[in-house]
């Protein structure tokens, strides 16, 4: 389980205590089409080579600096930057390195997690929400460990939780969800058609939908440029207020080194798709 600081570890381990496995029931929410969306630049930053459509709650090149963007509330054995040390467009990218040597199964460390995210709120969660972003790798993540992209929280004291987007060394995506709702739990994608590759740049985007605002579960899709990679199921749902994005390991295995660049982000009601 995964969230954004200690205390909210521990706040969603007194409220909601050990989450189920992931069931197979889910709404049968529309299908979102494989093809692109491009768009004008919403002005909430400047992803001019990125295309975002004009309702984007968050469009997002890096080339102002932090721009808006709140850091973690602790870093976790992990930098997280703006710099030019590689970028897809323009003259920043978000960049992130992550240490080595890092092992959650020794017991010795107080803080064995290496990752490191940028945050900004986001209007409230109703039943559609797209996330988009640029993302090199320079290598897949360790063998039974996640590296996780995205995160959408929800800090309300009535509806604390979230879910994340996270990827496997296949290639393959997971689906972290610590939403609390009952029934609901992490989720492995187990088809490999289309995957992840490290050392390019390739075009991320999820898409977090559910039929009604009052459903407390939906369905959570992934693409990798622009071919739909997965479909998770049953996803805890909650009034998500907090857009992350960066990169690192929750449970880092030893082999926690990587560095991660991330361009071209947006965030929108609606489908933004890649170029």
């Amino acid at each position: 389980m995964r969230s954004t600081s200690a205390l909210a570890l521990m706040m969603a381990s007194l409220a909601f205590g050990s989450l189920t496995a992931c069931g197979d029931d889910k709404k049968d929410v529309d299908n979102v089409d494989a093809g692109t969306n491009g768009g004008s630049d919403a002005g909430t930053g400047n992803a001019a080579n990125g295309k975002c459509p004009a309702s984007a709650y968050i469009c997002e090149n890096f080339d102002n600096g932090l721009n808006g963007w709140k850091y973690p509330d602790d870093e976790h054995n992990a930098t997280i930057t703006i710099d030019a040390t590689r970028t897809r467009s323009g003259s920043g990218a978000l960049h992130v390195v992550t240490e080595a040597g890092h092992d959650e199964r020794t017991g010795t460390e107080a803080d064995p997690q290496a990752i490191a995210h940028l945050r900004k709120d986001i209007p409230t969660f109703g039943t559609k929400l797209f996330a988009r972003a640029y993302v090199y790798l320079n290598r897949a993540s360790p063998k039974d460990v996640m590296g996780t992209y995205f995160i959408l929280f929800s800090p309300s004291e009535k509806a604390f939780g979230g879910i994340e987007l996270q990827q496997m060394n296949s290639g393959g995506f997971a689906l972290d969800d610590w939403s609390g709702i009952l029934g609901t739990g992490w989720n492995l994608q187990e088809d490999l058609t289309v995957t992840m590759t490290p050392n390019r740049w390739a075009c991320i985007e999820w898409a977090v939908q559910r039929e009604n605002e009052t459903d407390t579960t939906g369905r959570a899709q992934v693409y990798v440029d622009g071919a739909l990679a997965y479909d998770f199921p049953n996803v805890g749902m909650r009034p998500f207020t907090n857009f992350a994005v960066g990169y690192g390991f929750v449970h880092p295995h030893g082999d926690s080194a990587s560095e991660t660049w991330i361009d071209d982000v947006a965030v929108a009601p609606e489908r933004i798709g890649c170029e």
